[in-house]
């Protein structure tokens, strides 16, 4: 960050300079102040001192259409610091500037909302981009978009959509990604108040931004659960694991109660067994010994053993020490019940979700994390203290 600024700096001075020699000989002590104020400036840079140089150029490069890039990479490098209050009085400033045309507006207008909802100032960063993305200009495209973040933070689904949907959305795999998980939003809304053919317009219009969300099929299914029709409902929860197998601990008891309102057993255990051998996990694993359980519960502990030193898990291990317990002495029971609390207690203190952009971790599943807000990073934990 210090090497881009030092860079943006020593392009300030350079345009200072050219501007200086542009002047009329009318102006030339002026120009002699001008000159000053940038010597003054480097000097603050080479002594590190990087706020007052910035200060000091910011005050002394006038606004006009050729310094415009200059002021803008100011304000930029303010922003990312964290001085959102200096990029703003930079960008103010700009807009209040005489002689730049329509584009640089925009454009000084777009980087003065980047400010706001840095800022968290929704409303005056809305206002702003309303008004460029209104406009015929090169800036409506990322002002559509930077809009779609404002309605997404405020949770406006409706807005988010529908500012979302004027945009070019096939230039943008993101934003369709986006566009798809605010109709599962608000599908989700009608699912829970049993609208149902509004909530499947939702659906159908969501895999249309996005094919292969499988958040699209999981509510999908939970739909036609509502509807009782569970041979659509498996059809679904099927598709999910295709789309994305890490999710699968998500839709186990719902197909297993897909499988048993279908009369199914056997198709059931075949699709264990076949899924346990592609993408092993410990909810998998647990699913299989509890129908190996009820015909032999020794054989099921016997299962879990095996498995539990090719795949370790703390899941796992509180399971097989719940199979020992039922059949142990009262003495093994009390050992047994002390090793448990200590293992349940560990698996407790531990997450089980993170998501794979920022690493935020926690026991709920989220569609949208709270962390970075990316839609659809978060996802169950494998290994020993997860799946």
């Amino acid at each position: 960050m210090e090497a881009s600024l030092i860079i943006v700096l020593i392009a300030a001075v350079g345009i200072g300079w050219w501007l200086g020699q542009r002047e009329s000989r009318q102006k030339q002590n002026s120009q002699l102040g001008l000159q000053a104020d940038y010597y003054r400036g480097l000097n603050y840079l080479l002594n590190q001192q990087t706020d007052e140089a910035l200060e000091l150029f910011i005050h002394a490069l006038e606004v006009n259409p050729q310094t415009v890039d200059t002021h803008l990479a100011l304000g930029s490098l303010f922003r990312h610091r964290g001085e959102v209050d200096k990029a703003i009085q930079i960008h103010q400033n700009l807009l209040s500037g005489q002689g730049l045309d329509q584009e640089q507006l925009m454009l000084a207008e777009l980087e003065l909302a980047h400010d706001f909802i840095k800022a968290g100032l929704l409303d005056r960063a809305e206002e702003l981009l309303l008004d460029v993305a209104q406009q015929p200009n090169q800036q409506k495209a990322k002002a559509t978009e930077l809009l779609v973040d404002v309605y997404q933070r405020e949770q406006d689904w409706h807005k988010a959509l529908a500012a979302g949907s004027a945009a070019n959305v096939s230039a943008s795999v993101d934003l369709a990604h986006r566009l798809s998980h605010f109709c599962c939003e608000l599908a989700e809304e009608l699912l829970q108040s049993k609208q149902h053919q509004e909530c499947l317009a939702y659906l159908k219009r969501a895999k249309r931004h996005n094919a292969d969300n499988p958040r699209v099929s999981l509510l999908r299914a939970q739909l036609s659960m509502q509807q009782v029709n569970y041979t659509d409902a498996k059809r679904h929860l099927l598709t999910m694991v295709q789309q994305d197998f890490q999710l699968l601990p998500e839709i186990i008891k719902p197909l297993h109660l897909c499988f048993i309102e279908l009369a199914d057993i056997d198709g059931w255990q075949a699709w264990l067994g076949q899924t346990m051998s592609q993408h092993p996990c410990t909810s998998l694993l647990l699913a299989q010994a509890h129908e190996i359980g009820q015909n032999n519960e020794s054989d099921a502990a016997a299962y879990v053993t095996e498995k539990l030193r090719q795949r370790p898990s703390l899941k796992g291990f509180n399971y097989l020490i719940d199979l020992h317990m039922q059949w142990a002495s009262e003495n093994a029971k009390d050992s047994l019940q002390v090793l448990k609390g200590l293992t349940v207690a560990l698996q407790s203190s531990k997450p089980q979700y993170r998501c794979r952009q920022c690493g935020f971790a926690g026991n709920s599943m989220h569609w949208q994390c709270p962390s970075c807000h990316q839609w659809g990073s978060t996802k169950p934990i494998y290994g020993l203290e997860g799946e």
